[in-house]
């Protein structure tokens, strides 16, 4: 095991993606540095429905990467849940203390009482690779909704429901257009 697959091991990051991924022989270091990155990105949706009991399956892909254990909390603007690998769920909890206490503003605090509270640590999957998500949470963020989608979202995992993951879209692609004139300004 090389010291990088150790370290991700050691933080709950394990990186099945590395062992898929090209050979990175006649790259450049800048290349091989971008590609070891992205690798370690959640990516891609999975439409999942949601047991009666409020568990839903996590694809293998991301399970493999979330690591043993995971932090289960409100998306930054309490729209959707978070799944976050430990480490990338300490170091989201950190820049916001950071940008609390830069701030001065007394909401700032009152934000992070309210993630605090819904931020369920230390999760686990169970044998057939189902988690539980934390009635409470599901009620506020979800609602009654059933049918979820699961995104990849960067350095966590995004759950929300697909009613609301489509309207997202259609918005979205209704507005590509200006969104790439921009992009291509650049």
């Amino acid at each position: 095991m090389s010291d990088r697959d150790q370290e991700l091991q050691a933080v709950g990051m394990t990186d099945a993606a590395s062992h898929a991924a090209p050979a990175a022989s006649g790259i450049s270091e800048e290349d091989r540095l971008l590609l070891e990155k992205y690798e370690r990105m959640f990516t891609g949706t999975f439409a999942h429905t949601l047991d009666s009991k409020g568990r839903m399956v996590i694809p293998l892909a991301f399970r493999d990467m979330l690591g043993k254990t995971f932090t289960i909390s409100p998306s930054f603007d309490f729209k959707s849940i978070a799944v976050y690998p430990e480490i990338a769920y300490v170091r989201m909890r950190e820049r916001h203390a950071r940008a609390c206490i830069e701030s001065g503003r007394p909401e700032m605090q009152n934000y992070l009482q309210w993630l605090d509270a819904y931020t369920f640590r230390a999760q686990e999957c169970d044998g057939q690779g189902r988690v539980l998500l934390p009635a409470r949470l599901r009620q506020v963020i979800l609602g009654e909704d059933k049918e979820i989608d699961i995104m990849g979202s960067g350095d966590h995992l995004r759950i929300a429901a697909r009613v609301k993951c489509d309207e997202q879209l259609m918005s979205f692609i209704a507005n590509i257009d200006s969104i790439l004139s921009g992009m291509s300004a650049r």
